[in-house]
Formats: C-alpha cells, sequence, structure tokens
C-alpha cells in the first residue's frame, strides 16, 4: 500500500517537472518568436562571423561562418545588417532583422512571417504566371520585365532551350534579381524561374513515359537528381512537372507524359522522380534536402487527367470531360497521393498544377456534385486535397483556365472566374498576366468582390495563406538569400558528360523489343562481317495547326550513324518536287518523289530496318486555342462552334477506322448542358439538356498512313524486316506484326523528341541487350479499346502475334526470350485500387 502511494507521489513529481519543462520550452519558443524584429549590430564590429568578396559576375558573396551563404549586388541598394556576428540581407530596409530573413529559421516559419509584409497588390502580382512577353538581353531589362517586376510579378517563365547561352542566361537573372533588390517600395522578394521539361540545353534523357518502360525507380530518381543540378545552374527552380496522370485511355494525346497505365509503377516512378528533383545531394549522394540543387515540382494534372472521354484531350473544349465508368476516380489520385510522402528529406511534392476537366461519374453525375473544371471546384481541391489528405502546397491552375478552357463556370465574369479559383483553393493563376496592370487590376477587382461577399477578414485570410505556399518555394531552395547565379558553373555543368552518358544509358534500358523472329536481333561477335542494311526513306505530311512542319522524306534513322554499323543502303529524291505549292509558290515534296531503291539493290541487303511512328491522330478539335498558349481573350461563341462541330473518333490503327460496333458509346457520358426551348399548351418553357458528343458511325483521321504502307510494301521486297517503332500511345500491332521478323519500341525523350538513332542502332546491331517492358497495353483491335473503361487500368484484350506472345502490360523480350525478372514479379500482379477517404 506505502509502495503504491510513494510511486503515485512519484509520478506527481515527475508529471509536475515535465509540464514545466514543457512550459519552459513553450516560454522559450514564445519569447523567441516574440522577439522580432531584433536590433542589429554595427556591419563589421564585435566577433564578424562573415566575408564578403566581389564575384567576376560583379554581385557580392557573403559567407556565413558554418552558415548561410548570401548573394545581393552592392549597387541596388539593398544593405546587410549583423546579428551575433552574423550578415543577414535586409530585405524590407528597416535596420532591423526581421524573422523572414533570418536564415537560421525553418523556410516554413520565414514564409509564413513574411506574408504580413507584402501588401494584397503584391499578393496578387505573385499570383500572376504568364509566358514570356519580354526579350532575353544579356546587358538590358526591357520595359516589359521591368513594368512585370514593378508590380510583384516573381514566377518567370525561364528562357527557352538553345536560344541563349549559358553566359546570357546568367546574366539576364542576376540584372532580374537586381532590379528586384532596387525596388524599395515593395518587400525583396526574389524571382522564381520556371518552366516545363525542356530540351536542347539540358542532357538528354527519355520521358516520362520511356523511363516507365524501364522499370527501375532509381532511374527515375537518378534522372531528378541530375537534372535539377543543370536547371538550377541556369537558375530555374521551379518545374511545371512531374506529370504523373494515369494513363488508362490508351487514346489519350499526353500518354507520353505519364508513367504508363498501372498505378503501383506511376506511384513507384512518381515518387522516385519528384523526390530526386527537390533533394540536394553531397558528393557521397547523402540526401542533404532542400539546397543549391533542389527544383520545386508542381504534380499534375491533380486529381488526374487520364480518363479522357473517347482519348479527347482538354487542352481542347471537345476534350472538357473527364469520365469514371468504372467507377476509379481515386485510382486516378494514387500517385498524387504518393508524392505527398516521398522517401526523402524533402517529406513531400512542393506544388501542384490542376487540370482542365470537369469529372463525370459512371451514373452522368459530375465528381462532387460539381459540373465545374478541377480548378474551380471546393471538391477536389478544398474538400479533398486540401483537407481530407492534408496536403498544403503551392497550387497553380494550368494555363487558359480563365479563357477557353473555362469549362462549366463560362458564365461567371473574369472578375467572378478569379475569385472562384481563389476560393476553391488554387494560389496562382496559370497563364495570367499577360496585361501587366490591366490582369493585376482585374484580380483586385476579384479580391474587392470576395471582400464584399465573404468579408474582408475571410478574403485576407485566403490571400495570405495562397502567397504564403508561393513563398515557400521561393524560401525553401534557399534564393531569398541568395539568387545570383554563377558563368562558371553554369557553364561547367551545361551537358555536363557524366550525365549524358547516364541519360543515354537510361534510353537504352527504357526500349522494348516485342518480337525476334529467329534470333535476328542477337549478341553481335566479334570480327563478322559487316552486314548491308537497306533503310528506306519515310514520307511525313505537311502539319498545320500550332505547330506547322513541311513535308518531309528522311531515312529512318541518320545515314552517318547507321554507317558506324552497317553498309548502308537508301532511297534517292527527285531533282524537282510535284507536290502542291507552298505560300511561295514553290512545289513541295509529294510521295512521289521519293525514288525508291531496286529491287535487286533491297535483295542484296541482309535485312531492311524501317522507322516509323504510331498512328497519328489528324482528327480537328472544338475551339482549339494554340495549345498551350492563349490568346488571353474569354471563349467564343461555344454554341455555334458546337452546331458545326462534328466528333470524330480516334483511332490506334493506320487503316481506316469507322466506329460503328455494337462496342461504341452511343450516347456520351460527358457533354455541355445545352438550354433549349419546349412549346406546349402553356407556352415555352427552357430546360438544359445534355449534349451528346459521341462519334458513332464516323470515321477517324490517321494522317501517318503511308507509314504502313512502306512497311507492307518492304516487306514483300526484303527477306527479312526489322521495324523500330516510335510510340506515342498503344497501338494495333496486328497490320503489320507478322509481315516482318522483329519489332522494337521506344518512347521517345524528353518533352516531344523522338528516341535518339544510335539508341535502336546499338540494339539493333547486338552491342546492347533490350530490357524495356511495356508500360502500357497493346491493343488487339479498336473493338477492344471501344469495350474498355477510360479510367480502369489495363482492362484490354491485348494483341497475341504469331509467336504467339501476349502484348500485355510488363511484357518485353531479350536476347534470350521472354524477360522475367524481379521487376516483372513486383509490377506484372492485378492492379491496384484507390479507396476515397472517409467524408465528413
Amino acid at each position: 500500500m506505502n509502495r503504491t502511494k510513494k510511486t503515485n507521489t512519484s509520478e506527481r513529481s515527475l508529471l509536475t517537472m515535465v509540464m514545466l519543462m514543457v512550459f519552459g520550452a513553450s516560454l522559450f519558443t514564445a519569447c523567441k518568436t516574440n522577439s522580432y524584429p531584433q536590433k542589429t549590430e554595427p556591419v563589421g564590429s564585435g566577433d564578424v562571423k562573415w566575408e564578403e568578396k566581389q564575384t567576376s559576375e560583379g554581385w557580392s558573396m557573403v559567407s556565413n561562418k558554418n552558415g548561410t551563404t548570401l548573394g545581393y549586388s552592392m549597387t541596388s541598394g539593398l544593405s546587410l545588417i549583423q546579428v551575433d556576428g552574423y550578415a543577414f540581407k535586409d530585405l524590407n530596409r528597416n535596420n532591423l532583422l526581421d524573422e523572414f530573413e533570418d536564415w537560421r529559421l525553418d523556410f516554413e516559419t520565414r514564409a509564413k512571417a513574411m506574408v504580413d509584409e507584402i501588401s494584397v497588390e503584391q499578393m496578387m502580382g505573385m499570383k500572376m504566371n504568364p509566358f514570356g512577353g519580354w526579350r532575353v538581353n544579356p546587358d538590358s531589362l526591357d520595359s516589359v520585365m521591368k513594368n512585370s517586376l514593378d508590380l510583384g510579378y516573381r514566377q518567370l517563365r525561364a528562357p527557352r532551350g538553345g536560344t541563349a547561352d549559358a553566359k546570357t542566361k546568367v546574366n539576364w537573372n542576376n540584372m532580374v534579381q537586381e532590379y528586384i533588390e532596387s525596388l524599395d517600395e515593395i518587400v525583396c522578394v526574389p524571382a522564381v524561374w520556371i518552366d516545363d521539361p525542356r530540351s536542347g540545353d539540358v542532357s538528354n534523357w527519355p520521358g516520362n513515359l520511356g523511363m516507365a518502360a524501364t522499370f527501375d525507380p532509381e532511374i527515375g530518381a537518378q534522372y531528378g537528381r541530375m537534372m535539377s543540378e543543370e536547371w538550377r545552374a541556369m537558375g530555374i527552380s521551379m518545374q511545371v512537372a512531374t506529370q504523373m496522370d494515369l494513363a488508362t485511355e490508351p487514346r489519350w494525346k499526353r500518354i507520353p507524359g505519364t508513367f504508363g497505365e498501372d498505378p503501383a509503377l506511376s506511384m513507384d516512378m512518381a515518387r522516385a522522380v519528384i523526390n530526386g528533383w527537390q533533394s540536394t545531394y553531397d558528393e557521397e549522394g547523402n540526401d542533404l534536402g532542400w539546397g543549391k540543387h533542389s527544383v520545386n515540382n508542381q504534380m499534375k494534372h491533380f486529381p488526374g487527367d487520364g480518363a479522357a472521354e473517347g482519348g479527347r484531350e482538354s487542352h481542347t473544349r471537345d476534350g472538357a470531360y473527364n469520365i469514371f465508368p468504372g467507377g476509379q476516380f481515386f485510382t486516378h489520385v494514387l500517385p498524387f497521393l504518393a508524392c505527398m510522402d516521398l522517401p526523402g528529406k524533402t517529406k513531400t511534392v512542393s506544388a501542384a498544377m490542376t487540370n482542365y476537366s470537369v469529372g463525370i461519374e459512371a451514373d452522368g453525375s459530375p465528381v462532387g456534385d460539381e459540373r465545374v473544371g478541377s480548378s474551380y471546384s471546393q471538391y477536389k481541391i478544398n474538400d479533398l486535397l486540401r483537407e481530407k489528405y492534408g496536403w498544403d502546397g503551392y497550387i497553380l491552375t494550368d494555363f487558359g483556365i480563365l479563357t477557353s478552357k473555362n469549362y462549366g463556370v463560362e458564365d461567371l465574369s473574369p472578375v467572378e472566374k478569379r475569385l472562384a479559383i481563389l476560393e476553391a483553393g488554387c494560389d496562382g493563376f496559370g497563364g495570367e498576366g499577360g496585361g501587366l496592370q490591366e490582369s493585376v487590376d482585374i484580380a483586385m477587382e476579384s479580391y474587392e468582390l470576395g471582400c464584399a461577399n465573404l468579408g474582408k477578414a475571410e478574403m485576407d485570410k485566403i490571400m495570405k495563406k495562397g502567397t504564403e505556399r508561393i513563398l515557400r518555394t521561393h524560401f525553401n531552395i534557399g534564393i531569398v538569400d541568395n539568387p545570383y547565379l554563377s558563368v562558371k558553373v553554369a557553364e561547367s555543368t551545361y551537358k555536363k558528360p557524366e550525365h549524358e552518358a547516364a541519360g543515354h544509358q537510361a534510353h537504352l534500358k527504357s526500349v522494348v523489343m516485342l518480337k525476334n523472329s529467329g534470333g535476328i536481333i542477337h549478341k553481335a561477335s566479334a570480327g563478322t562481317e559487316r552486314p548491308k542494311v537497306y533503310i528506306p526513306r519515310l514520307y511525313s505530311a505537311a502539319t498545320g495547326g500550332w505547330r506547322r512542319t513541311p513535308a518531309s522524306a528522311e531515312p529512318g534513322f541518320n545515314l552517318e550513324a547507321a554507317g558506324e554499323y552497317y553498309d548502308v543502303v537508301t532511297d534517292a529524291l527527285a531533282d524537282k518536287f510535284t507536290g502542291p505549292a507552298d505560300e511561295k509558290g514553290n512545289p513541295t515534296l509529294s510521295p512521289n518523289d521519293i525514288i525508291r531503291a531496286s529491287k535487286e539493290e533491297i535483295a542484296e541487303c541482309d535485312f531492311a530496318v524501317l522507322r516509323i511512328t504510331s498512328p497519328q491522330n489528324g482528327n480537328p478539335t472544338f475551339m482549339e486555342s494554340g495549345g498551350m498558349r492563349d490568346d488571353g481573350v474569354e471563349s467564343k461563341d461555344i454554341a455555334a462552334e458546337r452546331e458545326k462541330y462534328i466528333y470524330l473518333p480516334i483511332s490506334l490503327q493506320y487503316r481506316p477506322y469507322t466506329a460503328n460496333s455494337e462496342f461504341v458509346r452511343q450516347e456520351s457520358l460527358g457533354g455541355d448542358m445545352i438550354e433549349i426551348s419546349e412549346q406546349s399548351a402553356e407556352g415555352e418553357t427552357k430546360k438544359f439538356i445534355k449534349e451528346n458528343r459521341s462519334y458513332y458511325g464516323k470515321t477517324g483521321i490517321i494522317t501517318n498512313e503511308s507509314h504502313l504502307d512502306l512497311v507492307l510494301n518492304i516487306s514483300a521486297l526484303a527477306d527479312k524486316v526489322i521495324v523500330a517503332v516510335d510510340a506515342s500511345s498503344p497501338m494495333v500491332f496486328g497490320e503489320f506484326e507478322s509481315e516482318v521478323d522483329a519489332i522494337l519500341v521506344g518512347f521517345g525523350g524528353g518533352r516531344s523528341a523522338w528516341l535518339p538513332d544510335e539508341v535502336f542502332l546499338e540494339i539493333i546491331a547486338g552491342k546492347v541487350e533490350p530490357s524495356g517492358l511495356l508500360p502500357l497495353q497493346m491493343p488487339a483491335n479498336m473493338e477492344t479499346v471501344e469495350v474498355q473503361f477510360e479510367d480502369v487500368p489495363r482492362d484490354m484484350e491485348c494483341y497475341t502475334d504469331n509467336e504467339g506472345n501476349s502484348y500485355d502490360f510488363a511484357f518485353g523480350l531479350n536476347w534470350s526470350g521472354i524477360i522475367s525478372d524481379e521487376r516483372t514479379e513486383k509490377y506484372n500482379v492485378a492492379p491496384i485500387v484507390g479507396q476515397p477517404p472517409q467524408l465528413n
């Protein structure tokens, strides 16, 4: 009894001590929190723990002992302050150390503290995210850039590709940051350069789908680590990516940017890639968390855009609807959830981009009972992403959401749309801001409307929270402390040889061998005679639209590259072309202008190597807005456009496809609500009906049917034929598979480029054994494409070739036959399915 009493007394004493310790800690924390702003010491006095030197680029580098390195311009008007012997930047010019200026604090605390320094007008400027309308010069800023910075724009589009060398990009960045420091009327927030995935001035890696074909997330992680170093050397610190939509609809145009259709593989690849992009690593490969090589990533397009009805793409109005006939809306959310729990020290993806689409359930009702695009959806953003999943990162809408892609909110005014986006939980306006002062003025009207509708306190809360999220993507990467760049670092990082070598190896591992009759592709033997190979020219018709290209007829491979392995025979071109006249009146290239090699020349070759692309859709689109770019005007007369628009099927075969089977949906699930008038005894009444977007009975348009013709014609002439396919989607292989001896598939590199020639050639020549696996099912025919549900992964009947192999997810061949390894064991199982959260 006494023992029990003593124990209770001890417990009470221990509890008292713990409470005092907690109270003391909280008191210390409160004192520390309330100790800002702090008085400063005379710069250079006392125990100085920093040193300063001028760089060759003209900016000052300040190195704090065991602390953060600062960068600023001594001529900009920005000053250093000193506290506890350390140097800090006086970002608001009050000669005091404010909480957001103290680099010893975490980035979340600093971002939250800075919000109180920023006016609503500057907050609105920070929400702007236009495509660059300025000229990139190595030694001056034009008026457009200066006006943008004056208005508080801080999310700026990086100079594109190879249009500027490393020195110009460095000087351009440094001039922008110096100009920001000279603006004494607003708090100093350095600019963040953002961009979509780049090509031309970075090392060459597979695109996401090619990465997925390796079935190796570590390759994705390596890509992120290396690419982020290259980006930061150019000053780019936010990627409008990583795309992680599930490619469950095989006709969808944006499949190349995905990690395929399988949730498990997509989750693993997305986590690995984003973790690699966001973390900085030391020379031993240790994860340091946010640092000098870190790049913020925007996971996109939340909550997934791959369940596109009929494969139509949401950048245009005909693709406005994602549908879920299989009830798999939450399966499409899985990759995004995976990236909210990263394995590295950055812990979670820092940003996101919404999709354009309106979600429709199997019963025709809208997802979340909101028949609006995701950027306007309270359910998808605030209720689901913010509250139920607890994610509090920065959200940028996809571009053009206020104008041509304003699905479901067409009747709202420009001011009301902006307010609706903010109320839904988004933080930045993608593509908005090109009007400079006018853009900010309209946004400020939305703020005033919000104050009237919600109350000023609630509207200010929305504004401050959104600005805080944006600011985190400035503080976490360290540019608030040092936004300046070094020419030496930029030039030494440009296409690093080790990065290029790693990218090439990733390309090789991404190639999938589907067929290899008689082992025609095999390990090269030393001392064997060089084969003679026929490589025909491939005719490509001229294209229109946003990216216009003239007709061409180039050999399938660069002849010099192919000459490293083979004696090459190819076709000639006529001296005079006979195709339609161009805008200058000159005749253009036609297929008849290709002079094919003779039967005798082809017969002398050991084999022919043909390179083709998967079937390319040429259907018109409803209210095409120029791809990603917008003209800044509101939507045209939708009703008039709808009257003349005809919905056509998207085909995955070369030959004409007419969608008239019993499996074609004759009543679309998605469709705009159209107001109609009805006459009755009581008079005219109006009601809304759903538009029918069915393409039943129509025939799709394929622009490269000639690729199939080439394969079949050459197969009739050559003894053996190898076909290399540049694939941007699944395709029906039954049109030519039985006529050829080997098939290789590559899923491209970078944002839009096809696989480098050398990659296919090394594998065909037997220098490298193929190891890629299909990240997508290949359909048996178009009927099975119609049968499958747009939202369900891996639900097609797959093509079986004349050797009995099924072109299913995770199928691939090496020199020995069908690949069966730890990758297929892990991923070639039944797809996982997402479950909805428990909603209150």
